[in-house]
């Protein structure tokens, strides 16, 4: 393996993701930020990589902004903002996306951060040679990567696309050093080198990785942090009395079931955050016994999923019908699921001509995914179905499931900024996590469409087709939108919740209580 008028509007559209109201309240963000310290946070890691070429699993994204800048930044309300990128344009008809890079930037090894860097990244990602789990979807979009001058590139794109300002805000734009990946090959992943607040100092493989901070950062003032300390804890009732006790500092992604033990914790401050990850059921859809529609409707039907809210969420969050979460542009209050009928779901299994049904499940060392799959499996033997919970670890369950060796399983998504950007990766033909194997031309056109739009309401009703189809061939049975917390110390301070819900610590800052 080698190493080596576009919608203008986008950025604007995607202010309507929903945000929960209570999320910058909760948490001190005045005051005048006090420089130094050690930042001790807990986290549940299945990191394989530290390499954004390479990077699979979501919890990887954490240490990868501390190290790394992206091209754009998603703002707290979604809307797109500058961040290696001082400013942007959009020409030919949408075909071209011209990028004004931030003059005097430099990697942490001390070569400077220039048109030619975002060249040798993005054509990375684009080789087939590479194999880059970002190139699927990127190369749809990106035909080609121009160096203008050292502080002026263009994409040329193949066709216009919403979608790729919020890429470049994520995975996709992020920045890795060239004379780095030249120096190191293959092994780059354990000896990351960016542009970002912190410089990576030390990883111990299911222990704990330590950033510091970097002395040439191009925001002045920035990093206040003198170093973070990510602490390898799976169990968030280990996390918390480790935060209970002041052993770590921060901990995110608790549930509003995991959070009970500390609401009133003297010392301790909760976060909620946006209200917008997706949870939801997945099987193949080729694969016995799932390849029967009658099955997946029954399964469907099985589901309690206010049940299920009550017992997770604390009953604090919505049900989901679809992929798209209430208060945004594009969510369709039209679509729903199929309702929870136990009746109906043994009247289908019987139709289908199936009894004794036994189904594995897999269930990935997450508190949360084993808690919904201990309710699945009690509601699916209401119907007459068996559920062996299968156990995997966290570090190999994605990769799992992305190379369709999972049949049944339940997954999380986050939002993106623009629909564009997640419905192709899971319901197009082709998508690049479309590990359902899921397929249908109708879906595809609609997509194009929606794609290719600059008509927002075009686009919206496109959406809504896409939704009610993919309700009713069922890929995925939907669940829920979560709700996730923060937990602190009182003397951390400056947190904000960002819509994908990843933390950035680069404007955070401790006191001395």
């Amino acid at each position: 393996m080698r190493r080596r008028e576009f919608l203008a509007a986008a950025s604007a559209a995607t202010a309507g993701m929903l945000l929960s109201p209570a999320s910058r309240a909760a948490v001190d963000t005045t005051g005048k930020p006090v420089a130094g310290g050690t930042l001790r946070v807990a986290f549940t890691s299945d990191t394989k990589t530290l390499d954004p070429t390479f990077s699979v699993n979501f919890s990887e994204r954490q240490p990868l902004y501390l190290i790394y800048n992206t091209l754009l930044s998603i703002n707290p309300d979604a809307s797109i903002g500058p961040e290696l990128a001082e400013r942007w344009e959009i020409l030919g008809g949408g075909k071209r996306l011209v990028l004004h890079l931030r003059k005097g930037v430099v990697f942490h090894d001390g070569t400077p951060f220039d048109a030619a860097a975002v060249k040798t990244n993005i054509d990375m990602r684009l080789d087939p040679a590479v194999s880059s789990p970002l190139r699927p979807q990127l190369a749809l979009i990106v035909d080609n990567v121009q160096v203008n001058d050292p502080a002026t590139v263009t994409l040329n794109l193949k066709s216009p696309s919403p979608a790729l300002l919020g890429m470049l805000a994520q995975r996709e734009g992020f920045m890795a050093s060239p004379a780095a990946m030249r120096k190191y090959g293959k092994d780059f992943g354990t000896h990351p080198v960016g542009t970002g607040p912190f410089v990576f100092k030390e990883w111990i493989p299911g222990n704990s990785l330590t950033v510091e901070k970097n002395p040439h950062y191009w925001e002045p003032g920035k990093p206040y942090l003198d170093r973070i300390v990510l602490s390898d804890t799976s169990n968030p009732i280990v996390a918390m009395q480790r935060l209970r006790t002041g052993e770590v500092d921060y901990i995110s992604a608790l549930s509003p079931i995991d959070i009970r033990p500390i609401e009133k914790q003297p010392g301790i401050v909760l976060d909620p955050g946006p209200a917008s990850r997706w949870y939801a059921l997945q099987w193949q859809i080729d694969r016995p016994p799932f390849n029967n529609p009658l099955v997946r409707q029954a399964v469907a039907h099985a589901i309690d999923r206010k049940r299920m809210v009550e017992i997770l969420m604390n009953g604090k969050v919505p049900i989901s019908d679809s992929i798209a979460p209430p208060g945004t542009w594009w969510f369709d209050p039209s679509v729903h699921s199929y309702p929870y009928d136990p009746a109906k779901a043994k009247a289908l299994l019987a139709q289908a001509g199936v009894t004794n049904l036994s189904v594995g499940l897999s269930t990935p060392q997450i508190m949360l995914l084993q808690q919904i799959n201990q309710l699945v499996q009690e509601q699916l033997k209401a119907v007459g179905i068996t559920v062996r919970l299968d156990p995997i670890a966290q570090s190999d369950w994605y990769p799992r499931v992305s190379q369709g060796l999972v049949n049944f399983t339940p997954m999380r998504w986050a939002q993106r900024p623009d629909p564009d950007g997640l419905f192709p990766l899971l319901f197009g033909s082709t998508g690049a996590q479309n590990s359902t194997k899921y397929k249908n031309p109708e879906v595809d056109r609609l997509l194009e469409v929606a794609r290719n739009s600059a008509d927002q309401s075009e686009r919206k009703a496109a959406y809504g087709q896409i939704e009610a189809i993919v309700t009713r061939d069922l890929p995925y049975v939907p669940l829920f939108f979560s709700l996730e917390y923060a937990a602190m110390r009182t003397n951390v301070h400056n947190h904000v919740w960002l819509p994908d819900e990843i933390p950035r610590f680069r404007n955070m800052w401790k006191s001395a209580t």
